[in-house]
């Protein structure tokens, strides 16, 4: 039997975070870092990721997610320089808010190569590494636009309810690996992700980032035995869900 009480340490694991320049990703490396994870810090925002890489005493890797030939560099660079991938939280996102008949092919394929796309890419880059050892857990950042969809919010709710069937998938091949492959579904945040919206919807109806990264601590730190599939975190206020 277990005992009655989880372990928070990530002494010795090896976490990599991508969009972690700022907001969600930024408070998700400090909250892994301050837990004893050895946090690489991925981001396109190459002066960002090195603010908190100093911040976590992590190391700052550039990084497009969307890109194949900068993940497999970056996946690489981390299992060489560290010997080990423990931990991929696939974080970067991007949205924008726009109608379905506004909205340009360029910006719904940046969307969903960012989104969907790259969680695929990096889970494909670290699942050999993790495999070889048995171990290792992805952490596929969702939103509650997988749930309920909203006007203006196509690309955006389309590549998000494609992350929850990317995690699905993959937990189904991860496990008999001992893979864990899972989803943290966030409502709105105290982040720079409704800076478009005029006007921006009422801090004080949105959740601080640190409270939805203890969210991410706590699915990473599950007896080896359990997994949390799916976890839905949102302010209370949230208007998008239920």
């Amino acid at each position: 039997m277990p005992e009655d009480r989880l372990d928070f340490d990530l002494g010795g694991r090896v976490a990599l975070v991508t969009g972690a320049a700022s907001g969600l990703g930024a408070a998700i490396a400090r909250t892994l870092a301050a837990h004893g994870a050895r946090v690489a810090c991925a981001d396109i925002d190459e002066n960002g990721a090195r603010i908190t890489a100093e911040e976590t005493g992590g190391r700052p890797l550039l990084m497009d997610v969307a890109d194949p030939a900068s993940v497999e560099a970056g996946v690489r660079s981390l299992a060489e320089g560290e010997g080990r991938i423990d931990i991929l939280v696939n974080n970067a996102g991007v949205d924008y808010i726009r109608s379905a008949v506004e909205m340009s092919l360029e910006e719904w394929d940046r969307v969903q190569h960012t989104n969907l796309r790259g969680p695929w890419l990096l889970s494909r880059a670290v699942f050999p590494h993790m495999a070889r050892r048995g171990s290792g857990q992805i952490l596929n950042v969702s939103s509650t636009a997988s749930k309920k969809g909203w006007a203006n919010a196509t690309a955006y709710c389309s590549s998000k309810h494609g992350v929850m069937g990317l995690t699905q998938a993959l937990q189904a091949e991860g496990k008999e690996h001992g893979i864990k492959v899972m989803a943290l579904v966030a409502g709105g945040m105290q982040t720079n992700f409704f800076r478009t919206l005029d006007p921006p919807p009422d801090p004080a109806t949105l959740q601080p980032p640190e409270n939805v990264a203890r969210a991410a601590l706590f699915m990473l730190c599950q007896p080896e035995e359990s997994i949390v599939h799916e976890l839905i975190i949102t302010p209370v206020t949230e208007t998008s869900y239920p």
